[in-house]
């Protein structure tokens, strides 16, 4: 199997970033319809994989946006 050159490797991380972010809406969408353009744009910003991948599973059982907008702004908080 060839090595993957930098670019690809950002490429990938890139569209596995996005995939995340995207799944994350669409779960909060389909759970609560609409979402606040200020949540969807801070969930947009997020380029931390691992903080995504944090949030992906509390977004299917989280009981309202305004915990889910918690649960980001105490994760946030804990990486700067």
């Amino acid at each position: 199997m060839p090595l993957l050159t930098n670019i690809e490797r950002r490429a990938l991380a890139r569209g596995a970033k996005e995939n995340c972010q995207q799944n994350i809406i669409k779960i909060l969408q389909n759970r609560f319809d609409n979402i606040p353009e200020l949540m969807v744009k801070t969930i947009n910003q997020i380029d931390d994989i691992s903080l995504l991948e944090n949030l992906l599973l509390p977004s299917i059982s989280v009981n309202s946006l305004e915990e889910f907008q918690q649960l980001i702004d105490s994760n946030l908080t804990n990486i700067t």
